[in-house]
């Protein structure tokens, strides 16, 4: 009897140690192999989703430059509105007939009128740094065009402001564009990944009238009114 209860602590003893081998065993790790074939796998798909995640930049980075595009447009008609920046040449050409402003180092100071390369074109300061230039990918160069279907000679007769709104950077290039230059590709200045640089952010045509425009100058910029007399 007493030799039976010395053996049996020590068969439980070597019961237990396999039991524990085996359950070791399976909770063993990723062996070299199934590592090397994860990586693989998340290689792949980063692959494949890399050109997502950079159209997807790309595309917001463009919708920003858009709305600080909006922004300066609003910025220059206010401030011809209000008699703060200068009318532009006034002429019976559509801003859709205006051709785009030549390319070309810029001399542009902060919120002023541009001396070169072109006239008509007004620096809206975004990087702080007091001027416009041709390297800055955050200034805008607003190209300022009035129309009138007949010859005026005063502002205050009223006409037709339209607006254009480039990248500063756009005029390192040899030759900007118009919106109607874009023909089927019009879009990508607005929403393909980074857009078409030399083609305008922004093109918008509003009305500017001051308080000494009467109807009887309207009535000669727009025949077909109703007469309300």
């Amino acid at each position: 009897m007493s030799t039976h209860k010395q053996v049996m602590p020590k068969q439980l003893t070597k019961l237990q140690s396999k039991q524990q081998l085996v359950i070791q065993s399976s909770q063993s790790g990723f062996t070299i192999i199934e590592s090397l074939l994860a990586m693989m796998v998340i290689t792949i798909l980063m692959v494949g989703l890399a050109p997502i995640i950079a159209l997807s930049v790309a595309t917001r980075v463009q919708a920003r430059r858009v709305e600080l595009g909006a922004e300066a447009a609003k910025t220059y008609i206010d401030g011809v509105r209000s008699g703060i920046i200068p009318d532009p040449e006034i002429s019976t050409t559509a801003l859709s007939d205006v051709g785009a402003p030549p390319a070309g180092n810029l001399t542009c100071d902060d919120n002023a009128e541009c001396t070169a390369p072109a006239n008509n074109l007004y620096c809206i300061d975004g990087d702080g740094n007091k001027i416009c230039t041709s390297n800055s990918t955050t200034d805008m160069i607003v190209q300022g065009s009035g129309f009138s279907p007949v010859a005026i000679t005063d502002a205050d007769d009223g006409y037709s402001l339209g607006v254009r709104v480039y990248r500063a950077d756009a005029f390192q290039e040899q030759a900007l564009e118009t919106s109607s230059d874009l023909d089927s590709n019009k879009a990508l200045t607005f929403t393909g990944g980074l857009g078409k640089r030399k083609a305008p952010l922004v093109e918008i045509t509003t009305e500017i009238t001051t308080a000494k425009t009467n109807m009887n100058d309207f009535r000669r910029r727009f025949p077909n009114l109703p007469n309300t007399n």
